[in-house]
């Protein structure tokens, strides 16, 4: 039986009890204070083994972040691309949804490597991946000439105020579902900041 992308399903299931124990301990202690024998002890596996799987504990944390990050491209790539058509105000846009659906999914690998002084740069990877997934939309529907604001500032804008609002939303223990966040910064999108308050 095979995995994550055609991985063995052994060997995936390793990698994911890897990544999980250092979570637990990213949780717990800095980075730069955990030891390779922290690792394997809390994942229950010996020293051979995590040698089998990774370099050391900085190739752990990128293999780590590269992997949740392309599940949530795939996830964006399958929601969004077979639709052509645009968002509206009563429906979330599919990149909004697509985004909380999987940090809803994912919830405890965010609350650990979101915050700005978590381990490795995720937080920039990630608000890269936003911006990028705007950019290729802006891209398809040729409207960047039409826009009131300068590109840069309106991606980093829309990557910068979700990944805040998803930092807060975590916090605050997702009391509203993927779907009610993503409608709201939908809606926020349409009717902008001054609209919104009723000004």
């Amino acid at each position: 039986m095979k995995g994550s992308k055609g991985m063995d399903r052994r060997i995936f299931r390793t990698r994911t009890m890897i990544f999980q124990a250092f979570l637990v301990i990213l949780q717990k202690k800095p980075y730069h204070e955990i030891s390779i024998v922290d690792i394997a002890e809390q994942a229950d596996i010996n020293r051979s083994t995590f040698y089998a799987h990774f370099i050391d504990k900085e190739d752990l944390l990128q293999k780590m972040i590269a992997d949740k990050l392309d599940l949530l491209a795939e996830r964006i790539r399958i929601g969004v691309e077979p639709s052509h058509s645009t968002p509206s105000f009563n429906d979330p846009d599919l990149i909004f949804l697509a985004l909380f659906e999987h940090v809803f999914e994912h919830d405890y690998f965010y609350q650990v490597m979101l915050p700005k002084d978590a381990a490795g740069d995720f937080r920039n990877q990630f608000n890269g991946l936003i911006r990028e997934a705007f950019f290729a939309r802006l891209s398809k529907l040729g409207i960047e000439q039409k826009l009131q604001v300068p590109l840069d500032i309106l991606l980093d804008y829309i990557s910068c105020s979700t990944i805040g609002i998803m930092e807060k939303w975590l916090t605050d223990s997702k009391i509203y579902s993927p779907h009610h966040m993503a409608l709201q910064l939908t809606r926020l999108g349409f009717l902008g900041i001054y609209k919104s308050t009723g000004m």
